[in-house]
């Protein structure tokens, strides 16, 4: 385990402390065991000062008397002894106010210690070595000055190296963290990415499909009544096969569009799409349409491609299922938005079934935040209702 500064001032505490010992006992040698018992005291109350620091939460009032009571003991232990080595106790006293208090404590303590070693110094030397005592002072005075400097110091620089320490925690935390949502949103890129290419197959399937429907039932109604025209009449048969494959160009022309976004939509003017569509069903298949339409040129791309694209789908499905020959499309402005309603006499069904064309007519509805209504019944026709609340307009 990686030992901090405080572990090594700890042990070289212990070292001073073991070396006052020794030199106390060697100054006093004719009578060692006094200093030695005081000396062991001093050693015992800086190691249950260190035990309540690490294992007791509350420990600042047992703390300061154990340190008061040791500077007592410091101070009994300059008094019997003849040499001057009690001083190294002072060092570790000194030491434990600095790394354990903040503030102006730490400069009290230091100044009543050397208060004390004057005053045990000046009972020693007394007046009769006067300038002995005034030279040892002040040694003593530089020596405590040097040794606070170079603790408190110690202190500053273990105090700055724990905050970078901490520093570099809380930077190693918030690196995981931006790690880890950067892990979140390469994968919320890649599920994103994903669901747009589904989006997309999607989109490009529906126009495909409605492209595709309505122009192939468009020229496979044309063909079947050329074929019918053939037998009877030549030139009608010739204009209807002509004009399904003129559909069929037409179908072709408008799938690569879709696929390789050559036609701009936002360039598509759906409202002269409507009628052409509406002339060219007419036209080919020879049913009535029934049309009023109101001017929505104003209505947002998304939604005039929806009304187009619902329309085409109602008629192929009209016409290929529900062999539908009559049509009533209205398109008007009312108080609830703009109503869209498609009606045929076709054979109808009791139970309307869903498939690609339907579902993807049911999405467009969806994507412009309209509600798809489906009403049939068996030979009573299919009828198509879309109420398209987007950006209602309302008309007088």
């Amino acid at each position: 385990m990686k030992k901090d500064l405080d572990d090594y001032l700890v042990i070289l505490a212990y070292v001073i402390l073991t070396l006052g010992l020794l030199l106390c006992a060697i100054e006093n040698i004719q009578s060692p065991w006094s200093t030695i018992f005081i000396s062991l005291a001093i050693i015992v109350s800086f190691t249950l000062k260190e035990i309540f620091k690490h294992y007791i939460e509350d420990n600042k009032k047992i703390y300061l008397l154990l340190l008061f009571t040791e500077i007592l003991i410091i101070l009994l232990l300059s008094i019997i002894s003849k040499g001057r080595s009690f001083r190294l106790f002072y060092i570790v006293v000194i030491y434990q106010v600095i790394f354990n208090f903040r503030r102006g404590f730490p400069i009290l303590i230091c100044t009543i210690v050397y208060l004390l070693s004057l005053l045990s110094n000046y009972f020693k030397l007394g007046s009769l070595e006067y300038s002995s005592f005034i030279k040892s002072e002040m040694l003593d005075f530089f020596a405590i000055v040097m040794i606070f400097t170079i603790l408190y110091l110690l202190k500053h620089i273990d105090s700055v190296n724990k905050n970078l320490e901490v520093a570099k925690n809380k930077l190693s935390v918030k690196n995981l963290e931006l790690a880890t949502a950067n892990d979140n949103i390469k994968e919320a890129y890649k599920k994103n990415e994903e669901y747009l290419i589904i989006e997309e197959r999607n989109k490009v399937a529906r126009e495909i499909h409605d492209t595709v429907g309505h122009t192939l039932t468009t020229a496979l109604v044309e063909m079947e009544a050329g074929s019918i025209l053939l037998k009877n009449n030549v030139d009608r048969a010739s204009k209807k096969i002509d004009s399904a494959i003129s559909q069929v160009r037409r179908g072709l022309f408008e799938v690569r569009s879709s696929v390789s976004a050559l036609k701009k939509e936002e360039d598509t003017d759906y409202y002269k799409e409507i009628l052409e569509l509406i002339s060219n069903t007419i036209s080919h298949t020879e049913v009535i349409i029934r049309s009023e339409i109101d001017d929505f040129s104003k209505e947002d791309n998304e939604l005039k491609k929806c009304i187009y694209r619902a329309l085409q789908e109602g008629l192929t499905n009209g016409i290929r299922h529900g062999a539908a020959n009559a049509f009533v499309f209205k398109l008007k402005y009312g108080q609830q938005g703009l109503l869209f309603s498609l009606e045929d006499n076709g054979k109808g069904c009791s139970q309307i079934k869903k498939g690609f064309g339907l579902k993807a007519m049911e999405d467009r509805v969806k994507e412009v935040k309209g509600e798809l209504s489906i009403i049939s019944d068996s030979d009573e026709g299919f009828n198509i209702y879309i109420n398209l609340k987007n950006e209602v307009k309302i008309y007088d």
